[in-house]
């Protein structure tokens, strides 16, 4: 399965990539940061080593598919279509 780091190295996301992760029905939305060892560090500070684990840590450690709930704040692209593109 590929990861953050994949994701890195085929330059399909970069150092400071911003996430965005918009729950509609809560009317809340969250934010995120890659980083270049490819971690992601929450709006609150809090640096998760996967995308699902920053988006269970966000909704109160109930588990969530973060690669389907993050997108790029950019082009709206979910993690999980980056990630086919690498297949």
């Amino acid at each position: 399965m590929a990861s953050i780091k994949d994701l890195l190295k085929a330059n399909l996301v970069s150092s400071g990539t911003q996430l965005i992760w918009k729950r509609r029905k809560l009317g809340q939305t969250y934010t995120a940061l890659i980083n270049a060892d490819s971690t992601i560090t929450t709006g609150d500070g809090i640096i998760h080593k996967s995308p699902s684990g920053a988006a269970k840590h966000l909704n109160g450690n109930k588990p969530v598919d973060g690669w389907m709930a993050w997108k790029i704040k950019s082009t709206g692209q979910t993690l999980s279509e980056l990630r086919n593109n690498l297949n």
